[in-house]
C-alpha cells in the first residue's frame, strides 16, 4: 500500500551500483517551486518539489555521462523533439520561433533555452529522455541550478543526503509563457 502524499521514486543507489531495484517513497511536497536569482523570488508553476535521498556519483562516472551528454545525446534529443509534430505545437506554444524549431532540426539548442536533466548526472540521473527537459534559461534554469546547488553544496561523493528537490514535469518550461516574477 503506497501511503498518503508519497509516490514510488527508483533508488539512485540502484542507479548508481546498477543492482537489483530499490524502491523509496519520495514525498511529493507541491506543485509550485520558488527559486531565487539575484536576489528576486522566480515562481516556476507546475515545477514540483520531491524528496529524495541524493547520493553523489564518482566524478569520472559524471564526466563520462556529461561527455556523452555533451556528444550526441543533446544533440539527438534536440532533433528528435522538433520533429515529432505535437511536440512542436507545444514548441510554438511556449513562444519558440520557427528559426528556434529550425535549430533543434540541427541539434542545436534555440536561443536562450537549455536541454536541463531532472535528475543530475552527479545523483545517478541518466542521458534518458524521460529525464531530459528544455527549458528557457533566463530566469527558469538558472533559478533551479541555484537551488540545486546550493542544496548539493559540500557533498562529496558516495555520500547522500535528504532533500527537497525540484522537478519538472513537462517535457518544456514553461510550457506557455506566463508571470514568473513576484510582485
Amino acid at each position: 500500500m503506497i501511503p498518503t502524499g508519497f509516490e514510488p521514486a527508483t533508488s539512485t543507489l540502484s542507479k548508481l551500483f546498477h543492482c537489483f531495484p530499490l524502491v523509496l517513497w519520495s514525498k511529493v511536497k507541491n506543485d509550485h517551486f520558488i527559486g531565487t536569482l539575484k536576489g528576486e523570488k522566480i515562481h516556476l508553476i507546475g515545477v514540483k518539489v520531491e524528496e529524495i535521498i541524493y547520493i553523489k556519483r564518482l566524478p569520472e562516472e559524471t564526466a563520462r555521462l556529461r561527455r556523452e551528454f555533451n556528444s550526441s545525446v543533446k544533440k539527438h534529443f534536440l532533433k528528435e523533439f522538433a520533429i515529432d509534430l505535437t511536440r512542436v505545437e507545444h514548441l510554438r506554444k511556449a513562444g519558440l520561433s520557427e528559426d528556434d524549431i529550425a535549430r533543434m532540426k540541427d541539434g542545436l539548442n534555440p536561443k536562450g533555452w537549455q536541454v536541463h536533466h531532472n535528475l543530475p548526472l552527479d545523483d545517478g540521473g541518466t542521458n534518458d529522455f524521460t529525464n531530459l527537459v528544455l527549458i528557457t534559461n533566463d530566469p527558469y534554469h538558472k533559478a533551479i541550478t541555484n537551488e540545486q546547488n546550493s542544496l548539493t553544496r559540500g557533498l562529496t561523493s558516495g555520500k547522500s543526503k535528504t532533500i527537497n528537490w525540484p522537478m519538472i514535469k513537462d517535457e518544456i518550461y514553461p510550457p506557455k509563457p506566463f508571470d514568473r516574477r513576484e510582485d
